[in-house]
């Protein structure tokens, strides 16, 4: 696999320079679907995220979070695996495995882990599993969540999840054959990224032509990891949809309070010392840091001590934004903060933070 080679100008995977593009306005897509937007984070924003919605309103929230993702995977996979591969797989004349192999490479490419396969059943009854461990996964109800997705793209049917953990970091996940509610069968709709023009210009890599800045990280491809090798942050390459779909499922159940939720839940984490002011830099570095990270084209943005404003184009994961950008405003000043935002029908966010 091509991905398992890097650039010898800049050390980034193959995979991640060939396979994705970084287009002017401040976005990630897939370079053979650009319908398909991806987002490149901090992964341990996401867990922590979760935590804090669930502190906040007061209700368990890993089971929705799981099965929004695996509704998302289900879908996405679906479409890139042919229906002839996927028939031929459930009239067992191929082999699922080599295609799960496949997939789990790519899956450490993109910073979510290592994952191992360890032993499959398929006879199209209750009795089948499929289960594989996976090593310091990036997130686990995503990582739980995906592999669940998969399957069932791929061998049909309903099936849930369960997660052991084996050992500090290592989770067993079995995959078996499990009825879902048929409204959540009819309630699932993804958004379909159209791409809208912009002026940012990111540097390049003379000899991959990927962003300059990838030089900024340091992949392990063993162990499926993503470190910026200044800040020694965890990285992971992933659809913002997978996270938009779990706030839109988290809205259908328990109502519209969840994005002020989303965005207390994030403004806590951020102000725990995660983030900072200091990241933002001078505005051009700022911009330049969110465009490498697929979040959007910034267009404005002034901090005072009186409050914030912000204004991004093209945002991905606006609520998480929403809330980063206040809680690193409460950590400058140590003060309590509002916030008020809007997100056009363009996709443009605005952001006025000020003092409480």
């Amino acid at each position: 696999m091509n991905g398992l080679k890097a650039c010898p100008e800049c050390q980034v995977p193959d995979y991640i320079t060939s396979e994705h593009l970084w287009l002017d306005n401040g976005d990630i897509v897939q370079k053979r679907n650009q319908a398909a937007r991806l987002v490149f984070f901090e992964s341990e924003n996401i867990d922590p995220l979760f935590r804090n919605i669930q502190e906040i309103i007061g209700v368990p929230i890993e089971h929705m979070v799981i099965n929004s993702v695996r509704r998302a995977v289900r879908i996405y996979v679906s479409l890139i695996v042919t229906e002839d591969t996927k028939e031929a797989i459930r009239r067992k004349e191929m082999d699922p495995i080599p295609i799960a192999l496949e997939m789990m490479k790519i899956s450490k490419i993109m910073g979510c882990g290592g994952e191992e396969f360890v032993d499959y059943r398929y006879e199209r009854d209750d009795d089948d599993y499929y289960i594989v461990t996976q090593h310091e996964p990036f997130s686990v109800p995503l990582v739980a969540g995906t592999t669940a997705g998969a399957v069932e793209a791929i061998l049909g049917g309903d099936r849930g999840v369960t997660c052991e953990q084996i050992s500090p970091e290592v989770y067993k996940m079995t995959i078996t054959p499990s009825p879902h509610p048929e409204e959540l069968k009819q309630r699932m709709q993804m958004d379909i990224y159209r791409h809208r023009a912009g002026d940012i210009e990111l540097d390049r890599c003379a000899v991959c032509g990927g962003p300059q800045a990838l030089a900024g990280y340091r992949w392990y491809l063993d162990r499926g990891i993503c470190l910026n090798r200044t800040t020694r942050r965890r990285m992971v390459m992933m659809s913002p949809q997978v996270l938009d779909v779990i706030f839109s499922e988290l809205r259908e159940e328990l109502g519209d309070a969840v994005d002020e939720a989303v965005v207390e839940a994030q403004r806590r984490f951020t102000r725990s010392g995660f983030y900072s002011i200091d990241d933002v830099g001078s505005e051009a570095d700022f911009r330049t840091m969110l465009a490498l990270r697929g979040l959007g084209n910034l267009k404005e943005i002034k901090i005072r001590k009186k409050g914030l404003q912000m204004r991004l184009e093209n945002a991905a994961l606006p609520l998480m934004i929403v809330g980063m950008m206040q809680g690193a405003f409460d950590a400058l000043l140590g003060l309590e903060s509002t916030v008020e935002w809007e997100l056009s029908d363009q996709n443009t966010l605005e952001i006025e933070v000020s003092h409480a």
